[in-house]
């Protein structure tokens, strides 16, 4: 579903300043890092793409220029928003919160500072000429903004033993799961991988697909700025040999895999059935509470596949603050203005894909 109006954005306040609410707003500095990061650690809709170590790691990886807001009340936060500039000269400059990541947007303590921090997102719009901003909201605050809602997250709660992972699948999933443990080739192992392999089959699948490749600095940065314990790899192998692999997110008590690749023959040994299913255990014998198995658009392949893994979906609204004469964008797969370049991309070699891919998703607002 995509909502058509527009909210035009003034460069001047629209009530006065005397009757303006208790909260005020200002840009991040790097004196808050320690506050900002208090505030995460203490509020319920917190998500890793909120964190200023995501931001240091796209800002690492695409060289884009963060614009981030504080509200505050008597010297408390009381609200954040991450914004992160994105400026090409394909699609010109937008603001989203936050760039590949699936969630972000606002996280407020009460609607005062949500109306207070949008006021200071739309000034943000008109100062740097942006078209719109994009904000990636999981827990949608009281706004009214136009929106799409074209995809769905799969959030479930992790089970505390083996034997509760193995039970909470449907059941033709299960005896999937179950085949993979009676076959002695089929190991799982942390690790397993070493980054530059690991980047190669996420692009054989990013390249199927049809969609532009990702630098391999990216993964670099995330486990710099991460390390294993936050950012850690599940490999699934068969006789020794790779079959799929899986980086995940660890965030407060959260698990979220989130970029992964698999050989050509997975899907004949269920090579991803196990990958997650033991991703599953791993959450459980660290204590974690969540597993987080991302977004994906209504209806396509892995929307079902998750569902067939016993998610249910969870509808996610992409909130938007126009600029005036603006439409909501459509940079996703669904638009058919892309189907050219899917078919291009499928039919570049993996070292094409790899750089023209690079240099796109740059320049794009993803």
């Amino acid at each position: 579903m995509r909502t058509k109006h527009a909210v035009t954005i003034e460069t001047e306040p629209r009530i006065p300043l005397e009757e303006a609410p208790p909260v005020e707003v200002r840009p991040y500095a790097a004196s808050d890092r320690e506050a900002w990061s208090q505030y995460l650690g203490k509020h319920p809709q917190a998500t890793f793409f909120h964190t200023l170590d995501w931001d240091e790691i796209i800002r690492r990886t695409f060289s884009h220029e963060s614009r981030f807001l504080i509200a505050h009340r008597d010297g408390q936060i009381s609200g954040i928003l991450p914004l992160t500039r994105v400026s090409s000269a394909f699609f010109g400059t937008s603001l989203i919160s936050v760039p590949f990541g699936v969630y972000g947007g606002l996280l407020v303590d009460d609607q005062k500072s949500a109306d207070a921090l949008l006021k200071a997102a739309g000034e943000v719009v008109a100062t740097e000429k942006a078209k719109y901003a994009e904000l990636r909201h999981l827990h949608r605050p009281d706004i009214d903004l136009p929106r799409n809602e074209l995809y769905a997250t799969f959030i479930e709660d992790v089970p505390g033993d083996a034997e509760g992972c193995l039970a909470r699948l449907p059941r033709k999933a299960r005896a999937e799961v179950r085949k993979c443990l009676k076959d002695e080739l089929l190991t799982a192992e942390e690790e397993g991988i070493s980054l530059e392999d690991f980047h190669r089959l996420f692009s054989l699948n990013k390249r199927k697909l049809g969609s532009p490749l990702f630098p391999s600095s990216l993964f670099w940065h995330i486990r710099d700025v991460l390390g294993a314990e936050n950012a850690p790899i599940l490999t699934v192998k068969r006789d020794g040999r790779v079959l799929a692999t899986v980086m995940s997110f660890v965030f407060q008590d959260t698990i979220m895999p989130y970029y992964s690749g698999s050989a050509p023959d997975a899907d004949r040994f269920r090579g991803n059935n196990f990958m997650y299913f033991k991703l599953m255990e791993w959450a459980s014998e660290r204590g974690l509470k969540k597993f987080d198995f991302g977004r994906s658009r209504v209806e396509t392949g892995s929307f079902s596949f998750k569902k067939h893994q016993g998610f249910e979906p969870i509808p996610l609204s992409y909130d938007y603050l126009l600029a005036e004469g603006e439409e909501i964008p459509s940079l996703n797969p669904s638009n058919p203005k892309f189907r050219m370049a899917k078919r291009v991309f499928r039919r570049m070699p993996l070292w094409m894909a790899q750089k023209v891919g690079s240099w796109l998703v740059k320049r794009a607002p993803f």
